[in-house]
């Protein structure tokens, strides 16, 4: 699908103050043909111009098109000017591990109430997927002679891990979904549990973004958490079988070691994506 350019005379026309997450997509082209993006950094939590790799041709059809605009009167002369979106001074902390991650926000889908409405569901059926991983692991018996590092069963360590380290955070993520859909108490109740610092950034917003950030907020924290399970007993059950041999095993055996790396390659395609669509909706909601 071809994208329309926004027509700048040099990259110096971009004014990355102006930008806000309705017009952070938007695409740009100078009068020589080249081509820029705009991309919030979630390291710097700036917004920052990125060029775009132009074909010759490309660009000289650019150029001839620019060139022809130039005679016509701009459309934009009499609209408003865009809101100017201040840098964040009091961006929330994120955990080191996901820092170091460098996982770029996805913005695309960033409305934090269809995430609430599909987040206890889709928690729940990836509840489902980490169970029947490990419970497809142990019916294999592939990791029936392999112990932890304690010298532990390692279908049991994981069962504990999951339960401890994702099942614990994914419940409270459920139950506070339920409370800001079906049983919402008073926005101050929710500010009251932000840090103090973010609460003065928030309490600066008009009430109905208050609200938006408060959840977004206490949601990050468990979420956060929960990811982090995720990653850490995906990253055990790699290691663990890395030197499985499913040749050695029975037809029944194999299949259930083979739905169970399945479902694991599946997990972990699916959870960068997760962690972006987070960030996502923490950008739009201006915790971060």
């Amino acid at each position: 699908m071809a994208r329309q350019y926004i027509r700048i005379n040099s990259v110096d026309d971009i004014d990355v103050s102006r930008i806000t997450l309705q017009t952070i997509n938007n695409r740009y082209i100078d009068a020589q043909g080249r081509r820029y993006a705009t991309r919030f950094n979630l390291r710097t939590h700036k917004i920052e111009i990125v060029p775009i790799a132009l074909g010759l041709e490309e660009a000289r059809m650019a150029k001839k098109l620019f060139a022809a605009a130039k005679n016509q009167p701009k459309a934009n002369e009499t609209q408003q000017p865009q809101p100017v979106q201040r840098q964040h001074p009091n961006p929330m902390k994120l955990p080191q591990w996901l820092v170091q991650m460098g996982l770029e926000p996805d913005t695309s889908d960033a409305d934090l109430q269809s995430f609430l409405v599909g987040a206890e569901r889709e928690i729940q059926r990836n509840g489902e997927r980490y169970r029947g991983l490990i419970q497809n692991l142990k019916s294999s018996s592939i990791l029936e002679d392999v112990k932890d590092s304690n010298q532990h069963d390692v279908i049991l360590e994981l069962t504990n891990v999951y339960e401890r380290d994702v099942q614990v955070h994914a419940s409270k993520v459920q139950a506070m979904v339920v409370e800001f859909l079906r049983f919402p108490k008073p926005l101050q109740s929710y500010m009251g549990q932000i840090d103090r610092s973010c609460k003065k950034y928030a309490e600066k917003l008009e009430v109905s973004k208050q609200k938006r950030y408060a959840m977004a907020y206490l949601l990050a924290g468990e979420m956060f958490a929960m990811f982090k399970g995720c990653l850490d007993l995906l990253a055990m059950i790699e290691k663990f079988t890395a030197d499985a041999r499913p040749d050695r095993l029975s037809y029944d055996r194999r299949s259930a070691f083979e739905s169970a790396m399945q479902t694991m390659q599946y997990l972990k395609s699916n959870l960068n994506n997760d962690i972006r669509k987070f960030l996502g909706i923490l950008v739009a909601a201006e915790v971060i």
